[in-house]
Formats: structure tokens, C-alpha cells, sequence
């Protein structure tokens, strides 16, 4: 699998075209790839910004309300690494 620089992905997801991505003709192992490097590059960005917003001060309730989900869930996904 190729990895995409931050530019890459920035400009990819600038310019996508949702509309024909969903359409039936699409490759779904293509669809799959891109899927899964969105997903590896959001991953790697939500790590960093929590470890961020903790060394600023911010607290889990915080940092879950951000997020969408509750402290404890936040806690549960990123306390061991952050």
C-alpha cells in the first residue's frame, strides 16, 4: 500500500467527487484502499491532537465532547498513549 503525503490526501479529499465514488461502477478494492489509508491518516491525526490538547490542559470531558463521545471513552482510546 502506498501512503499519501498530507498534501496528497489534502488535495485528494479537496477535489473527491462523492458522487461518483458511490456509484455502482466503482472499484470496490479501490474504495477499500482509500478507505483505509483516510482511515490510518485520521487515526495518526486524532492521536497527535489529543496528545496536544492534553499537554495544554484540556481534560478528557473535554476532549470527548470534541470528540463526540463520552470522557470515558475518550480516556479509553487514547490515556495509554497520550
Amino acid at each position: 500500500m502506498t501512503t499519501m503525503t498530507d498534501e496528497q490526501l489534502e488535495a485528494y479529499f479537496e477535489n473527491f467527487d462523492f458522487e461518483s465514488a458511490t456509484r455502482h461502477g466503482r472499484n470496490p478494492l479501490h474504495a477499500l484502499h482509500w478507505a483505509a489509508q483516510f482511515r490510518e491518516y485520521i487515526d495518526e491525526q486524532l492521536y497527535e491532537v489529543v496528545v496536544e490538547a492534553r499537554d495544554a490542559g484540556a481534560t478528557w470531558t473535554q476532549i470527548g465532547d470534541a470528540l463526540g463521545v463520552s470522557h470515558q471513552a475518550a480516556m479509553k482510546r487514547y490515556k495509554k498513549s497520550a
